[in-house]
Parts: structure tokens; C-alpha cells; sequence
């Protein structure tokens, strides 16, 4: 995980959450992480960034781009396929070796699944992936109706404040934010299948293609479009994207087959 998709990804997720993000809070990239100095920072990470079950030994080893050597395989791929708490940024599906034989795991929203075969897995990943776009498909509508009514009741002198007060305080929120594909990067998400233990991992992750922004309702609120999911199925040296997910799947497998444990 680059120090760049790290802030990405952390910027996104306390944005989502309704934070305030400012440079000051996050390490600089340049300068070794360190808990005793940054201890605010490492708070930060534990609960908004790393899955549960990484140790503070582990977050300040990846921190400072060490990857330790008894983490295992699909926990590294929870890291990269986005897992941290309740959002997920790709929901992914990895083969990787255990032992002689392979193994796949699916990582998704509150709902990470091991496997000893592919048809199972494939049948999963299929049912999260389905699932995860259907709700954040409701999501992005709640939102818009949402950035509707706030942006009629500001045009008749509502203040901003009271319409909150008046729903409790509280504003819709997207939990399934899907990150976009990095249009600089040669392999996209193939710095997963970088790793030495990994040299054998074939993997799938669903991204949002997004649209253009759209024009500010009122103030600074837009209109969410709803997500254009394509995926990239990776492993170490290629990665390849696919409109449908019939064809990643197929194209899944048929990798799967060549790369043999």
C-alpha cells in the first residue's frame, strides 16, 4: 500500500464519516512513522484505516512501508482491497497459496469469507459485489433527494443549521464508497500482487467508474451520480479491466489456471 493510496483512501473515509480532514493530521510521507511521536496519528489509523485485528507493531511497520513477515496473505489483501470497518473502497475476491493447494478469499463489507474452491467463492463475491451496489445505488438516491429538499428549503431563507436541527442533527451518508482506478498507474491495483508472498495471487476488484461532476445544486452540494462498476482482474505483472462481471469471472478463472501454486 503507497503512501498515496493510503492518504487517498483515509481522506475519503473521514470525509464519508463527516470529518474535518486536514493535512496536519496525517504523517508526512518523507518522515519515518513513529508512535511515540505521532500518537494521535496512529489512533487515527487504528480505528479509521487498518481492518480489526492489526496490531499497532504491524500498522507502524506498514506506515513505514515494511510489510511484516507473519502477516498473512488475506489480511494483506483486506489493506489493499480497501476493508476498514463498515466501508469498503473494493470489494474483492483473491487467490492466493496456502500450503500446496490454493485458497480464495473474498473480502466485503462486514462480510469477509474464506474458501477452499473457486465455484464457491465466484458465487459469493458475486452475491456481495451484487449486493454492495445495489445498497450504495439506494445510497446515492437517498442523497440526491436529500441535496433537493436542502437546496429548495435554502432557496426559500432556511438557514442551513435548522435544517439539520430539525432532522435530528444528522445528514444522509454513503457507507460503500467504491474508489476509482488510477488513470497514471501501468497495473492497476497489480502493487497488491507485488508483494514476494503473493507472486502466485490472481485477483479480482470492482471499481466505480465516475462521471463528470455535476454542477453544484446550491453552495458547495452536488448531486451524486450512480456507480459504473467495472473490474480489473490482476495478478503480479497484468491487469486486465471488464465491463461485466461474467467476464471478470471468466477471466478470473482462466488466469487462475495458468498460475499454478
Amino acid at each position: 500500500m503507497t503512501a498515496g493510496w493510503r492518504c487517498f483512501a483515509t481522506v475519503l473515509m473521514l470525509a464519508c464519516a463527516g470529518m474535518t480532514v486536514r493535512a496536519a493530521d496525517f504523517p508526512q510521507a518523507d518522515a519515518p512513522f513513529s508512535p511515540k511521536d505521532r500518537q494521535g496519528d496512529l489512533a487515527r489509523l487504528r480505528d479509521f484505516v487498518y481492518p480489526k485485528g492489526f496490531t499497532e507493531q504491524a500498522i507502524v511497520a506498514l506506515e513505514n512501508g515494511e510489510v511484516p513477515d507473519d502477516i498473512a496473505i488475506y489480511d494483506y489483501a483486506r489493506l489493499h482491497c480497501g476493508e476498514t470497518n463498515r466501508f469498503v473502497l473494493h470489494p474483492c475476491i483473491i487467490r492466493y497459496p496456502e500450503g500446496q493447494r490454493m485458497a480464495y478469499y473474498v473480502v466485503a463489507q462486514e462480510a469477509n469469507m474464506r474458501f477452499g474452491d473457486f465455484e464457491s467463492a465466484a458465487a459469493y463475491y458475486r452475491e456481495r459485489v451484487t449486493d454492495i451496489s445495489s445498497h450504495l445505488a439506494m445510497e446515492v438516491d437517498v442523497m440526491n433527494m436529500f441535496v433537493e429538499e436542502f437546496c429548495a428549503q435554502i432557496a426559500t431563507g432556511a438557514r442551513a443549521a435548522d435544517i439539520l436541527r430539525a432532522r435530528g442533527g444528522d445528514r444522509p451518508r454513503i457507507f460503500h464508497p467504491i474508489g476509482p482506478a488510477d488513470p497514471k498507474a501501468k497495473f492497476q491495483f497489480s502493487n497488491l500482487f507485488s508483494w514476494p508472498k503473493c507472486a502466485q495471487c490472481v485477483g479480482i476488484v470492482a471499481v466505480n467508474q465516475p462521471d463528470a461532476p455535476a454542477e453544484p445544486t446550491c453552495g458547495a452540494l452536488r448531486k451524486q451520480s450512480l456507480p459504473h462498476l467495472a473490474y480489473f482482474v490482476v495478478d503480479r505483472t497484468t491487469s486486465k479491466g471488464h465491463r461485466s462481471l461474467d467476464e471478470s469471472i471468466s477471466d478470473f478463472e482462466r488466469l487462475s489456471k495458468t498460475r499454478k501454486p
